[in-house]
Formats: structure tokens, C-alpha cells, sequence
């Protein structure tokens, strides 16, 4: 007798657990969906932003990131593959200052970043030098809609205090 209560309340947790651990493959597709190029600039009070993280958060499937350059200019990447799934996204920028004493966003993993945004965290430690709306899920107005079409995947983000 005990060992079928044992053996159901071990069952009942594995149940629990699965959407979980399914959950966390990017889609809960173990097969690679189609990306399409998508690049952009991002620009600050009307000049380029150089040295920020770009983060694409999809509802479903995989994140997205880039880092612009001196002209502000970033090219999206998912999973170390060029290019991003099809579909909407929110659109996470962020920018540490430089000397800042802990990790900046720019180095975090897409995932941890999509993780803190969803969780309305945001690294209190860095300063930013971009407006905080901008760096966390909850708070950010910027979207992209990246389509099949990769030349119509330009996307100009113009951030404002």
C-alpha cells in the first residue's frame, strides 16, 4: 500500500514538473525555426547609441539579441545563427555606464535578460545611461514585427527621456 502512494506522489510531480522542463527549450521546439535577417540602429534623444544590448523577447519561441556599434547600428542574432524567428516582439535596449562595478547588461545571456525583464528586475548596481523604461519587459514600448521579407526587417528605435 505504501508503495503505491510513494509511486503516485512521484507520478504527481512529474506531472507538475514537465511543463516546466518543456517550457524551457526556446518554443518547446527541439527543431530550429526559420530565422529572417533583421538589423537596425538605435538612437538616443536623436544620436546613435554605440555599445548597447538589443534584446528581441518573443511571447513564444527564442530571444533574440544584438549590440550596436559606434553608429548605433546592430545586426539581430538568435542562438549564435543570424537573424530572428518570424513573428512580434518586445524590444529590450539597455546600456551600462562605463566603469560601472558589475556586470553590465551587454554581457548577460539573451535568456537571463528576457528572465529579469519578465520579472520586472533590472540591475540597480549599473548605472544606465539609457531611460530605465527601455531595459525591462514590463516597461518598454518598443516592438518589432519581423517578417519573411528580410528587407523590410529595418527597424529604428528612437529613445527619449
Amino acid at each position: 500500500m505504501r508503495g503505491k502512494k510513494s509511486m503516485r506522489l512521484v507520478f504527481n510531480i512529474v506531472l507538475l514538473l514537465l511543463p516546466l522542463v518543456s517550457g524551457c527549450s526556446g518554443g518547446g521546439n527541439s527543431i530550429a525555426r526559420p530565422l529572417a535577417p533583421a538589423k537596425g540602429v538605435v538612437k538616443y534623444n536623436g544620436k546613435p547609441v554605440a555599445g548597447a544590448a538589443v534584446v528581441f523577447s518573443p511571447k513564444d519561441g527564442s530571444p533574440a539579441q544584438g549590440m550596436t556599434d559606434k553608429d548605433g547600428n546592430f545586426t539581430i542574432t538568435t542562438g549564435g545563427r543570424p537573424g530572428a524567428e518570424i513573428g512580434k516582439f518586445k524590444v529590450v535596449v539597455s546600456k551600462a555606464a562605463a566603469g560601472a562595478d558589475s556586470k553590465p547588461p551587454a554581457q548577460m545571456k539573451p535568456e537571463d535578460m528576457q528572465r529579469m525583464g519578465q520579472a520586472g528586475i533590472t540591475n540597480t548596481a549599473v548605472k544606465a545611461e539609457l531611460p530605465m523604461r527601455y531595459s525591462a519587459l514590463t516597461t518598454t514600448d518598443l516592438e518589432a514585427d519581423v517578417s519573411n521579407d528580410g528587407t523590410r526587417n529595418v527597424f529604428e528605435f528612437n529613445l527619449v527621456d
